[in-house]
């Protein structure tokens, strides 16, 4: 295990050199590095996803990302943009899973409850690509918090809606009352954690009398969201939507007249991104590691197929319902046109294609081998793009304006 981290750690190394020369996006050169110290070629890095390795891994990773994603929100942005974001987070994932599901269901010929499944675990953006991406990219507040809030917020309805199917695969119809209750469960029970941890931390972090863990603003955060997942999981909520909530409270604690020193918070945000940015390390290279090769090079047709409508009808068609009735939010034409690009597959779909092939979900390996490729697709097509977009549209702000950290 050292070594195996050792090696993974090195790889990231390498791999941030490489970025920084060649101006691409760094997660690109980690799954690379994975696939080369992977079983396929090295044989060095072998994490399986269904392993309890790589789920520890992907569980804190994501959640320590989520929550640095989280810090660089402002409800002020957010609630301009928030019946356009609400709409995108729920009815938006539903749409896409349907549009990508039916393709799936004739390219693969599988039954509609197969397709459907595919498209479910497809639904989901990726925080753990978008927030670092966006991070660098200096797009407008009202653009990149809006991408950055949708991959925190949709990742939970994204799983709640592949394991109602899932359960429909494995079991049967039952009627969409069970998947339904489920969903506004889990959303109610982490929206009210998430909240209550946010606050919670607020309190002992900030400058008055409360703060008594001022000074060690970064491990307390560190054991809050810990503790956050744990309780979140365990109670039937999303433990990844409760972390999101927390950081975004953390944020913005000055909305509940609460102050940080700035020397605490500075420490905060940096041991934060320093974590985050191990994170991405540790979740791309195990991503690129277990990448279904053979899988691939079987299936690929039929899955690109699928991949074309996600990318080029699903997310458009998804962006221009839910965001257009947005008036308040005023978007413009250029803002609609780098979100319909932005449709990057990562962690949580990979997470969920592991979890098929754990249950013996019929059909799990046509799950898997498009996840994969859509990974390496959205990541070489759309992330690589991102820059020249922005630019061309008139969307890139001044450094002020880019998310903190």
């Amino acid at each position: 295990m050292v070594l195996t981290f050792a090696l993974v750690l090195g790889a990231g190394l390498v791999a941030e050199i490489v970025a920084d020369l060649t101006r691409l996006p760094r997660m690109i050169f980690l799954l690379l590095a994975g696939t080369l110290l992977g079983p396929s070629v090295a044989g060095l890095v072998d994490i399986p996803l269904d392993s309890v390795a790589a789920e520890l891994a992907l569980t804190l990773g994501v959640s320590v990302i989520l929550f640095h994603g989280g810090l660089g929100l402002s409800l002020d942005v957010l609630r301009r943009v928030a019946l356009g974001l609400g709409l995108l987070v729920v009815p938006g994932v539903l749409l896409t899973a349907v549009i990508c599901g039916a393709v799936a269901t004739a390219v693969f010929d599988v039954p509609l409850e197969v397709g459907i499944l595919i498209g479910a675990v497809l639904a989901p953006t990726d925080p753990a690509i978008l927030i670092p991406l966006f991070e660098r990219l200096g797009v407008r507040a009202k653009v990149s918090q809006t991408i950055v809030a949708e991959s925190g917020f949709n990742d939970p309805i994204g799983a709640v809606l592949a394991l109602a199917v899932a359960g429909i695969v494995l079991h049967g119809w039952n009627g969409l009352g069970e998947p339904l209750g489920e969903l506004a469960t889990e959303l109610v029970i982490s929206t009210a954690l998430g909240a209550f941890f946010g606050v919670t931390l607020s309190f002992v972090l900030s400058s008055r009398r409360s703060g008594i863990w001022r000074e060690s603003a970064a491990l307390a955060t560190i054991a809050l969201i810990a503790t956050d997942y744990f309780i979140e999981d365990s109670a039937g909520g999303s433990g990844y939507l409760g972390v999101f909530l927390a950081g975004v409270i953390i944020a913005n604690m000055g909305k509940l007249r609460l102050g940080m020193h700035g020397r605490h918070e500075a420490e905060l945000r940096l041991v934060i991104e320093r974590l985050a940015e191990v994170m991405v390390i540790v979740i791309f290279i195990i991503l690129g590691a277990a990448l279904p090769w053979s899988g691939i090079a079987a299936s690929w047709a039929p899955a690109l197929a699928v991949l074309a409508t996600l990318m080029f009808v699903a997310r458009p068609l998804a962006v221009l319902t839910c965001l257009l009735p947005d008036r308040r939010a005023a978007w413009t034409r250029e803002e609609l046109a780098f979100l319909c690009w932005t449709r990057e597959t990562g962690v949580m779909p990979a997470a969920l294609a592991g979890l098929m092939v754990t249950l013996e979900v019929p059909h799990a390996e046509l799950v898997t081998v498009t996840v994969a490729l859509a990974i390496i697709v959205t990541l070489l097509v759309q992330s690589t793009t991102k820059r020249s977009l922005a630019r061309r549209l008139g969307l890139v702000d001044s450094r002020s304006d880019r998310l903190p950290g």
